[in-house]
């Protein structure tokens, strides 16, 4: 009796399964990006760009409604901003110290400070991506040139968030399917 019942509630949870226009625009978001970095590499004779920030940039600020995307956008600009600053500083740092324990505690010390920064700045929403793009760049820094390499991270959110806001608003544009309900 009781596998019955889990049976019918597991094909009842199947029956109700739909994928949403936020998730398809998600997906859409990560090719654009997927192709975007595809053809630049292709394109471009050295590319240090990293397409995991691009994807979960797009990921992040698709959101339910264009001005939604843009908002969180924003927010996460301005976290990137603070952990490519932090990111930049450590990696000067670490070039002038060459000491994995000092390493080590940059990389705790910038994370309480960036959490700091940016709960001082009011952009606590910024936090996790500022702390993402941080550790991309302590963790794993694509270039000898610290202000490249965060320069270079700064640039990959940005693509994300852009191709993200884009698609939200040429895609079965939330607002616009708003504004025209009220037309009628």
């Amino acid at each position: 009796m009781k596998a019955r019942r889990v049976k019918k509630h597991i094909i009842g949870r199947f029956a109700d399964f739909s994928i949403g226009m936020r998730t398809v625009k998600s997906a859409l978001a990560v090719l654009a990006c997927l192709l975007v970095y595809y053809f630049a590499d292709r394109l471009l004779t050295t590319t240090n760009f990293d397409i995991f920030l691009a994807c979960t940039a797009a990921i992040i600020c698709m959101q339910d409604s264009v001005k939604s995307s843009l908002t969180t956008g924003i927010s996460r600009l301005q976290g990137t901003a603070v952990g490519a600053l932090l990111g930049m500083g450590v990696l000067y740092v670490d070039l002038a110290i060459h000491n994995a324990a000092a390493h080590i505690a940059f990389i705790a010390l910038g994370t309480v400070l960036l959490i700091a920064i940016c709960n001082l700045l009011n952009i606590n929403k910024a936090i996790v991506m500022g702390c993402v793009v941080f550790f991309v760049i302590t963790l794993r820094a694509t270039t000898a040139d610290p202000f490249w390499s965060s320069i270079q991270r700064l640039i990959d959110t940005a693509i994300g968030i852009a191709i993200s806001v884009a698609i939200n608003h040429l895609i079965h544009n939330p607002d616009k399917r708003d504004n025209e309900d009220d037309d009628e």
